[in-house]
């Protein structure tokens, strides 16, 4: 599965949501089409069964039968890779999850089942105890997630397609992943408080940093002095680019330098700048590189802009060392400025911060420094530019209007 299935099933949950009232609708809207994305044909009994029926074994040892609403089997038929369990539109999955926990305890071989409103879908596995499924799911997502990062929840969801289920695999990523995440989550807390965690505290100290006693006052005393040292210390971690980059940007905050020109005057503003913003084709710009993120972004906002009947080849790029531009018609006429700092990554637009704001609820939206546009917006990666199409087509459309000025738009 990709990022343009993924974008298709949230396009598809937005259309239809008002219309899914019951089990029945959510599963054709939603979940078997979720199904085929995963490259197994529902309308095969072989590789996908629905209303499985299996026998149960009760408390008191009595065989019940049951049914399951997909069980999704290997290319042979005759092994179960997971199941899916469908609730209608809006239920509390959590909640009715016990109901997987019955199938995967007896179902031979079942390591993975999936609670899903058609919205909501939640993973489970059985990384604790074999055939037993986890009081938590070990994978989830929402198609309703304003910052949902598509890009990556494809790949998670590649992993359970036909051509590359792998169950002892699955369970040995999932595993990582949730000890990475309480790994992350533990040092968080240390780093932030390192005097309420004495263990990392001694560590810390260890290695003959202090080589005397080291009584309840002087770990007290040492507290503070590592809450101290935690950001020296990240950044020296942090790579000498990324904190160049840190750098250029204060330099061009504090004095209001810009590598565009000042619009003509505030009743016939335009947003495009001289041409003198544009390095001459024959002058070489050394240490750009327009990295495959940038090509994806362009190529997104080109089929945003195609929706609304611009022709992608009036769309241009321009590679600069701190940002990407696109813009139309001419280079100099940006609407939208792509920040690929892959630890805080944004774009910037034409669009004033309180419509910008409306326009991206759910983001975070703050004016960037002088010169680098009228509203900036927060993105964890590319793939988010898809939620963003509304501020990115109004930022062109204050861009095509010459006598607008943004505080106007």
């Amino acid at each position: 599965m990709d990022v343009g299935n993924i974008q298709d099933l949230v396009k598809r949950y937005f259309e239809n949501k008002d219309f899914i009232t019951n089990e029945e609708s959510t599963k054709m809207a939603l979940i078997v089409p979720f199904i085929r994305y995963l490259g197994y044909d529902p309308n095969s009994p072989k590789e996908v069964r629905l209303e499985y029926s299996a026998e149960f074994t009760q408390g008191d040892g009595k065989k019940s039968p049951d049914r399951i609403d997909f069980a999704i089997f290997d290319k042979t038929g005759a092994k179960a890779l997971m199941i899916i369990e469908a609730k209608p539109l809006g239920t509390d999955l959590q909640s009715r999850s016990p109901q997987l926990a019955r199938y995967i305890a007896q179902m031979p071989y079942l390591r993975f089942g999936i609670m899903t409103d058609g919205c909501r879908f939640l993973f489970y596995g059985d990384l604790e105890s074999p055939n037993q499924m986890d009081s938590k799911p070990f994978f989830s997502f929402s198609l309703d997630d304003p910052k949902g990062d598509w890009e990556a929840i494809g790949k998670e969801l590649a992993k359970f397609s036909r051509d590359a289920f792998n169950a002892d695999t699955l369970i040995t990523e999932a595993e990582n992943a949730r000890y990475r995440q309480a790994m992350i989550e533990r040092l968080s807390k240390a780093l932030k408080e390192p005097a309420d965690h004495p263990k990392f505290l001694s560590w810390l100290v260890g290695g003959g940093v202090y080589k005397g006693t080291k009584t309840k006052g002087v770990l007290k005393r040492l507290g503070k002095v590592a809450k101290e040292a935690i950001y020296p210390a990240l950044g020296r971690v942090m790579s000498e680019e990324f904190i160049e980059k840190i750098k250029e940007g204060m330099v061009r905050s504090w004095d209001g330098t810009s590598d565009e020109p000042k619009t003509e005057s505030d009743e016939t503003a335009s947003v495009e700048a001289s041409d003198a913003d544009i390095p001459p084709e024959d002058e070489p710009q050394t240490g750009i590189v327009t990295t495959a993120e940038e090509i994806k972004f362009l190529e997104t906002v080109k089929a945003i802009c195609a929706k609304a009947g611009v022709a992608p080849d009036d769309l241009l790029s321009k590679d600069t060392t701190n940002y990407f531009n696109v813009s139309y018609l001419k280079p100099t006429r940006w609407f939208v400025r792509l920040f690929g700092d892959k630890r805080r990554q944004c774009i910037t637009t034409l669009v004033p911060l309180e419509k910008a704001k409306a326009l991206c609820e759910g983001y975070e939206v703050d004016t960037p420094p002088p010169g680098f546009g009228v509203s900036r917006i927060y993105i964890e990666s590319v793939a988010q530019t898809w939620a963003l199409q509304s501020v990115i087509m109004r930022s062109l459309e204050i861009l095509k209007s010459p006598k607008q000025t943004p505080e106007e738009g």
